[in-house]
């Protein structure tokens, strides 16, 4: 039992770090060769915590083989576009200047159900609203809607609006956190002049943030015993 925990665990975290190797991507933002690498390294590591008796490295080797794979078809995908293209494929316009292309809808197997629900998670229930729609290379939808139904905004209304950039989380469930993007820093000690301009401290803060502005937000912990 102690040999197999510990092969599930070796494993586990060859696997982790194989997938980190790869870079982050959501299942549904895979590209077709991203997936099936996923998927070849997701049997692979199964096979041995089947059978105890196969040796490690017959899942290990693979495994390091078809991430050095990815990561060769990523780089020669960089440089070549002809090569991405064959790889990935190309996004399509399924609706173009307004007009769907019920062709194209057919050739990539997408019933209408498939698009009205796509542009429904977009916020649109409306196929008439629609100006452009893109069939990505991951299989998601982008969406352009016509001028007429785009949200106002202050570009639109000649308003000059400050930027205050996107906002760093700086208190994560009463404890600072310095490094919460990997190259945004923020010393504890700039925390703590924060915490102490909105008269709070660390312990009994459950979320803060703050943006390029100094604008902070908190959310305090419901029970700050």
């Amino acid at each position: 039992m102690t040999i197999i925990f510990i092969r599930a665990v070796i494993i586990y975290v060859f696997v982790i770090a194989s997938l980190r190797i790869m870079g982050k991507r959501q299942v549904g933002e895979l590209k077709p060769h991203e997936l099936v690498i996923t998927i070849l390294i997701s049997a692979i590591a199964a096979v041995p915590l089947e059978d105890s008796s196969m040796p490690l490295a017959n899942s290990i080797v693979p495994i390091l083989l078809f991430v050095s794979l990815e990561i060769t078809v990523s780089a020669v995908s960089m440089k070549s576009y002809r090569i991405r293209d064959l790889i990935q494929g190309k996004p399509v316009f399924i609706i173009r200047r307004g007009k769907l292309n019920q062709r194209l809808l057919r050739e990539m197997r997408f019933t209408l159900d498939d698009l009205v629900d796509a542009l429904r998670q977009r916020g649109f229930f409306n196929i008439d609203e629609i100006e452009d729609a893109v069939v990505e290379t991951n299989g998601s939808i982008s969406v352009l809607p016509k001028a007429e139904h785009r949200p106002l905004t202050p570009k639109d209304m000649n308003l000059t609006v400050k930027e205050n950039g996107m906002p760093v989380t700086v208190v994560m469930d009463g404890k600072t956190v310095s490094r919460y993007f990997g190259n945004e820093v923020l010393s504890t000690s700039q925390i703590e002049l924060l915490l102490s301009g909105e008269s709070a401290t660390a312990e009994d803060v459950f979320l803060m943030t703050v943006d390029d502005g100094g604008n902070a937000y908190i959310i305090e912990k419901d029970d700050k015993n």
